[in-house]
């Protein structure tokens, strides 16, 4: 028994000895994967030239924390002494029911006095200290905040006040008090365990004057903060948000403000109070005094409030509160940049006719026939060549095209992570490592089989036109790459990541870009493997001396990295610029504390994609302050202000002077492709729905409020954008049923020269007809400006919600849609484009026919549909479409005209036609894809159409028709 008993002994020692050992292994791994964090962060930064960004940070950082560490640790460790010079000890006591679990305790901490102390002193120091360090932005804000030169209406303070001031001083103060609160229960714990509070018989609580004074001080100290508090609340009233406005009210002003400056007084009382009472007996005094501020904090901060606003604003709200709401809507639009929107007003007559749309041919001819939804799954089926390529993303642009602009479609060419060949370490790490060239294809133009015509194609790029020529296609840095998947370049003996396939085998190529952090070093390899958690980095033999590791190669993420402080908007867009492919992201600056402006809901964040970043509600404030530009191939970002009269990209400046750049350093044919933001034009559109209203009078009661119209284009399984296009269970976000806004390049109206803007149409809230059109420029020279065309309030337009219904119920394009549908197909609807043209309105969509091709959807362009007026028109192109509603240019105006000298070909047997061609062009396809049966079937039906369309037309057939594939 006594050898098995220590054998259990020894046994339990051993395994305690292992948990120690694996402690100390585990808690070693944790500081080297953090150091090495850290280091490897250091070179990251410094290799792209913005090291800059990384000391300011963890130098603020270190410095923030190591303050409120000290500043925690002597105030705790001060009182502890203080605890303890002021304890009576038991020894001076009588023996009391309680003595036995302080003695214990008195026992066991005297020999450990000192050790007892800094130990709790540092423990807080690092669980309420290094928290400091959270206020890094806010105190560089602070200490290099530039002046807005506009002042709040009730205060007079300069706007800068509330943005970069008085979030710190907030944030400090709360600190302080749950600092000083969780203290005073410390010590007053403290001084229980050595005596100096008893509590004798379970009813009466002894206090020596010691401890009494020591306890009274830390309260009065709680007050004081308090007080301050208080006055910090004064000031944020202006953010009030507990109406259908934000700001202060008729009772935050006339109530609330007056509670707030009274609970300040009473709090200062209070603590004065509470140190005379040291030199008194008793605590009656000082619990009269924390009595009389809970009574007035509920009295005056919250009972008064509530019987001001039910008895004196309710009764009579919008006299009460209209000088309030005009601050709101003055503030919300200066806020959110629509204090400057030009308001046009615009006809919306039905008065075009051919010559008007001959003299628009420059906007008829840019007018987007292929949709940013259906276009990509046409480039996936003709343009990734390989499967380790992808195109998912295409974004509209324009381009000066022999000799005139032209909108057109672009998309690079990345590498299709989640989708290699080969999935090994060396494959994923080393081999493939980029994407290649980008797919441009102009906005308007369809191909005889229903693709989009290919300006720039295949691997290695065939351009066919020379302004869109490349010379460096290799796109190591996209929107699709992953976080933390970096690559390592110059690896192996020979060139080894895969370049572009050839007839028989395929190029390699050896990266030699300026991008990418030193990885041959052990010292390096051994960082990055705990950075990645990857062995293969310390101990693959195909690294070499001169190896370098590229990471952030995520655009987004890149940006985000070096300026951590701005937004990123969720779509960044490739511009063929020099010869090489470079990224343009734009980036934002915003607040949540501009006083009186109206902050974002979490229902217009909605329409936003889920990676902006905006996607959060409760801001108020937004600038499209910078633009960054990142080189696809060697990763090099540049951040232009564009906006610099911003105060806080101003700020950010003083902060960082030196990795911004001025706009007039940005090469003006960069500046050429410059577009305004969608995620904020989709902001300012859904405030724009009230706050177009500057009239209190309107705007309390809503009278003129607006909606973002019904969207009638086909919603797609996911947002194709984000999900997984090769699972089973595409996921995503759903697109919204509400028009999202759209690019467009045209010549407004009353003006000469083509716009390219983004464009939103607006109804009635819960009207269908349309009431006005905003529009956001980009165009260089007028890039900014907001232009509303404003419908007349007594003259019915219809809105695309209408129009779509009118659509889908025309006799014609309803019977070929369910013909369609009934082949297997879907039909999909493009985006419904709302047109102005001169002083009208023309409303275009482009529809597709979908089939499942090699598992991905595969859509072509079939018709073209124009409405105008009471005209509802579709053909094979725009042009003929147009030429329906309008005639092909010899003809009159639409409405009253002579009899034509020659009748038109029936309505019906131009039909018959249409839907033979049709059928003989699915027919070919069919041969194409191998499907015989298939083939003849639809060979057979176009047959059927040409013969009765003959018959209808009075020329039966000499002969059976016959068609030749």
């Amino acid at each position: 028994m006594f050898i098995r008993a220590g054998s259990n002994y020894q046994g339990r020692e051993r395994r305690r000895g292992l948990v120690f050992v694996a402690a100390i292994i585990g808690v070693v791994y944790l500081v080297l994967t953090a150091l090495s964090t850290v280091w490897t962060d250091y070179q990251w930064f410094d290799s792209v030239g913005y090291v800059s960004v990384w000391q300011v940070r963890i130098f603020t950082t270190v410095v923030l924390g190591a303050i409120g560490a000290a500043v925690v640790f002597l105030f705790v460790w001060a009182n502890l002494i203080i605890a303890d010079k002021i304890s009576p000890r038991l020894a001076l006591l009588q023996v009391g029911e309680d003595d036995e679990i302080i003695e214990r305790f008195q026992d066991w901490v005297e020999p450990r006095l000192r050790l007892v102390r800094l130990g709790i002193s540092a423990a807080l120091a690092l669980l309420i200290g290094i928290g400091v360090a959270a206020f890094r932005d806010d105190v560089l804000l602070y200490l290099n905040s530039a002046a807005f030169q506009a002042t709040d209406p009730q205060f007079g303070n300069d706007i800068a006040f509330y943005l970069f001031r008085l979030p710190l001083w907030a944030k400090l103060t709360s600190w302080a008090f749950n600092l000083v609160a969780l203290t005073t229960v410390l010590v007053a714990a403290l001084h229980y365990l050595n005596g100096g509070i008893r509590v004798e018989r379970g009813t009466r609580i002894d206090v020596r004057p010691g401890v009494k004074a020591h306890i009274s001080g830390l309260i009065a100290v709680l007050a004081l903060i308090r007080a301050v508090a208080y006055r910090i609340d004064v000031y944020e009233l202006l953010y009030a948000r507990q109406r259908s406005f934000a700001g202060a009210g008729y009772t935050d002003i006339n109530a609330r403000l007056p509670a707030l400056n009274l609970l300040v007084l009473v709090s200062i009382v209070a603590a004065v109070l509470l140190i005379w009472n040291i030199w008194r007996r008793g605590w009656t005094l000082a619990v009269v005094s924390i009595g009389a501020w809970a009574f007035v904090s509920i009295a005056a901060g919250v009972i008064y409030p509530a019987v001001v606003q039910r008895f004196v604003v309710v009764p009579n709200e919008l006299d009460r509160e209209r000088p309030y709401i005009a601050r709101n809507i003055e503030a919300t639009r200066e806020a959110f940049g629509l204090a400057d929107v030009e308001i046009r007003p615009f006809a919306a007559d039905f008065n075009l006719d051919a010559e008007d749309i001959s003299n628009n041919r420059p906007t008829i001819d840019n007018l987007r026939l292929w949709d940013p939804k259906v276009l990509p799954f046409s480039y996936q089926n003709r343009q990734e060549i390989r499967t380790y390529y992808r195109v998912d993303r295409v974004d509209s642009d324009r381009y000066l095209i022999d000799g005139e602009m032209q909108q057109v479609m672009v998309a690079a060419r990345e590498l299709d992570e989640p989708n290699l060949p080969a999935t090994d370490w060396l494959n994923q790490r080393l081999v493939y490592t980029h994407g290649f060239g980008a797919v441009v294809s102009p906005a308007n133009d369809v191909e005889p089989d229903g693709q989009p015509a290919l300006w720039v194609r295949d691997v290695p790029p065939r351009e066919l036109k020379p302004e869109l020529a490349l010379d460096q296609s290799r796109i190591y840095f996209g929107e699709s790459y992953q976080a933390d998947k970096p690559v390592v370049v110059k690896t192996g003996s020979a060139p080894q990541e895969v370049d572009f396939p050839l007839e028989e085998t395929t190029s390699q190529n050896e990266y030699d870009g300026a991008d990418g952090v030193d990885i041959g070093g052990l010292v390096n390899r051994l960082a990055f493997s705990l950075r990645y958690r990857d062995l293969n980095m310390l101990i693959s033999s195909q690294l070499r001396p001169d190896s370098r590791l590229i990471m952030e190669r995520n655009i987004r993420d890149r940006v985000n990295a070096i300026a951590p402080f701005l937004a990123a908007d969720s779509d960044p867009y490739p511009v063929i610029f020099d010869r090489r492919v470079v990224w343009v992201v734009d980036m934002y600056s915003y607040s949540s504390y501009y006083p009186y402006a109206q902050p974002v809901t979490a229902e217009e964040t909605r329409r936003m994609a889920i990676r902006s970043g905006l996607d959060r509600e409760g801001w108020n404030y937004i600038r499209n302050s910078v633009k960054a530009t990142v080189d696809a191939f060697d990763g090099t970002v540049t951040l232009y202000v564009v906006d610099p009269d911003d105060p806080i990209v101003k700020t950010w400046r003083k902060v960082f002077p030196d990795i911004f750049k001025d706009f007039a350093d940005m090469p003006e044919q960069l500046v050429e492709h410059l577009r305004y933001p969608q995620d904020m034009f989709r902001v300012q559109t859904e405030m724009y729905i009230d706050y177009h209203m500057t009239n209190t009078d309107e705007f309390f009661p809503r009278v003129d409020a607006w909606a973002i119209p019904k969207d009638p284009s086909t919603p797609r399984r996911a947002d194709f954008l984000w999900g997984d296009r090769r699972s089973a269970d595409l996921t995503g976000i759903t697109y919204l049923d509400r028009i999202l806004p759209y690019y467009v390049l045209l010549r407004l109206p009353g003006e000469e020269h083509l716009s390219y803007v983004l464009m939103q149409p607006y109804t009635p809230e819960e009207k269908p007809n349309m009431s006005s059109i905003l529009v956001a420029d980009s165009t260089p020279g007028t890039y900014g400006r907001l232009i509303d065309y404003r419908l007349p309030r007594g003259v019915i337009v219809e809105g695309t919600g209408q129009v779509g219904n009118r659509i889908e119920q025309d006799d014609e394009i309803a019977g070929q849609f369910t013909l369609w549908r009934g082949q297997g197909s879907n039909v999909i609807l493009g985006d419904l484009l709302v047109l102005p043209v001169e002083e009208s309105i023309i409303y275009v969509q482009p529809v597709y026919l979908e089939s499942e091709q090699g598992g991905l959807p595969f859509a072509e362009f079939r018709r073209a549909v124009v409405v105008y007026g009471d005209r509802v028109e579709w053909a094979p192109s725009l042009d003929e479409a147009m030429a329906l509603v309008f005639g092909d240019g010899t003809q009159a105006p639409i409405g009253p005209t002579d009899p034509p000298s020659e009748p038109p070909v029936d309505r019906e047997v131009a039909q018959l036609l249409t839907e033979a061609a049709e059928a003989f062009n699915q027919a070919n396809a069919a041969l194409r894809a191998g499907d015989l049966a298939g083939y003849q079937r639809l060979v057979e039906e176009a047959q059927r159409l040409v013969e009765e369309a003959l018959e209808k037309a009075g020329a039966a057939p000499q002969a059976q028709v016959s068609f030749i594939g």
